[in-house]
């Protein structure tokens, strides 16, 4: 698959990714290995969770008792994933959209987006849930 990856132009090293995030009321960018030191479980969201009459999805805020804050979701199923990893005993903390996670796609020139639905720190040394 590598090989296949390398022939499309795909990313292909952590040097070619980039996360973003919010700190101190603004916009931070740094590499994966920067990152690596970030507490996303404290940061804010990258984006909003609007809400509007007639919208088809239910965003809403959680009470997480393990952050000791309100955590974002888009729907029913987010925010029933937000209630599992509070109840889990092996997370420490999480955070809804912590991050924007970009890269090249394998187009020439065109770059990707993303922000996960959430972001988990496991009690394990080893940090982010696997």
């Amino acid at each position: 698959m590598g090989d296949e990856m390398a022939a499309h132009g795909a990313a292909s090293s952590a040097d070619e990714f980039e996360l973003s995030w919010v700190e101190g009321g603004g916009e931070v960018q740094g590499s994966l290995v920067t990152a690596s030191a970030v507490a996303f479980e404290d940061v804010a969201p990258v984006r909003d969770f609007p809400s509007y009459r007639g919208q088809r999805h239910f965003p809403g805020l959680y009470w997480s008792a393990t952050s000791r804050r309100h955590v974002g979701f888009e729907s029913w199923l987010e925010r029933d994933h937000a209630m599992l990893l509070d109840f889990d005993p092996q997370v420490v903390g999480f955070a809804s959209q912590p991050f924007w996670l970009r890269g090249r796609d394998g187009s020439p020139g065109r770059r990707r987006s993303h922000a996960p639905d959430f972001f988990a720190r496991g009690r394990r040394p080893a940090g982010p849930l696997r």
